[in-house]
């Protein structure tokens, strides 16, 4: 234990939020005595966001930017900020200043306790009804799939034991869908409120567009929650809901052939269909088994990362 806490933080054209959010940070990191790394990451911006991580790097050498050369997600630069990591404990955040740091003290508490993770869910929201709606349908399917009993799927403001979260895959928006991931891995996850700040500067990113991507996601989720690990089965599944009917069509005209008398043209529609369903289910069913094949190369793979840092401050500081 190197008692080192990580504060990993994804930003998108932040530039104004940057010295404040890092101001309070250090206050409240500070008066709790507490050995710390705080990473920023520059998720492609187009304002001065990595200048102003720069700055603040330069004033404290405890800050540290990493710049993407484009926009990888949220859920990218979370992972990348785990993988620079130097802490046993990583806290990820927003950087809209909504995210309070007076709660880090509080989620490092749950993690002594030996919790893996600590989630923070937001008992007061003051979102409209475009963001809660789609937010409480998400987080009602997130919590009917996959069987784990979280509040708030949405907030990213958690704390991590950094070998748990190194173990997991990020991608795309399942940043919100981290929680259901580290569950297969540890069953000691908890969650404490946590107050949602107003923002002060800049853009929500959220829109109608990003509400339709989460719900996308959560497809993607229980796929991988119910079948990742075994890709037949949704596929055999399939291939058995066409393939029956197929065969049970095409029984019963050979059935009607050979005892009835029947004439196979006078049902021909019947007949393709039959066919029809029986390849379809035949074609699925294979795929299947590519799915399967494809599976144990993934896991046999290099271990390539899916984003792409243009320059961090890590480097910099090694080089003085």
């Amino acid at each position: 234990m190197n008692n080192i806490i990580s504060i990993i933080i994804p930003l998108l054209n932040e530039e104004k939020n940057v010295p404040i959010l890092v101001d309070r940070l250090i206050k409240v990191l500070d008066s709790e005595n507490l050995n710390f790394q705080i990473v920023l990451v520059d998720d492609g911006s187009r304002d001065g966001s990595y200048s102003a991580i720069m700055e603040a790097s330069r004033n404290d050498r405890r800050v540290e930017g990493i710049r993407f050369s484009r926009n990888f997600g949220q859920a990218t630069a979370i992972k990348a900020g785990v993988e620079y990591a130097r802490g046993d404990v990583c806290i990820t955040m927003d950087g809209d200043l909504q995210h309070d740091p007076v709660h880090i003290p509080d989620f490092l508490e749950k993690i002594n306790e030996g919790h893996d993770l600590v989630c923070g869910y937001r008992f007061r929201r003051n979102d409209g009804l475009v963001r809660r709606i789609p937010s409480k349908i998400a987080n009602f399917l997130a919590r009917k799939f996959s069987g784990l009993n979280i509040s708030d799927f949405g907030s990213t403001y958690r704390a991590y034991n950094t070998r748990v979260i190194r173990e997991i895959s990020i991608y795309g928006e399942m940043h919100r869908f981290i929680p259901i991931f580290v569950s297969a891995l540890t069953n000691r996850i908890t969650e404490i409120p946590i107050h949602l700040g107003d923002r002060i500067h800049g853009k929500s990113k959220y829109g109608i567009g990003r509400t339709f991507r989460v719900f996308s996601d959560i497809v993607s989720l229980i796929f991988f929650t119910s079948f990742f690990n075994r890709p037949i089965h949704i596929f055999g599944y399939l291939s058995l809901f066409l393939g029956l009917p197929g065969l049970c069509i095409l029984g019963w005209l050979s059935l009607g052939k050979i005892f009835g008398g029947i004439f196979i043209m006078d049902y021909l529609p019947m007949f393709f269909l039959g066919v029809m369903l029986c390849l379809v289910a035949g074609q699925i069913f294979t795929t299947g088994i590519v799915c399967e094949y494809l599976l144990r190369v993934y896991y046999k793979k290099e271990n390539v990362q899916p984003y792409h840092v243009m320059e961090t401050t890590f480097d910099k500081k090694l080089e003085g």
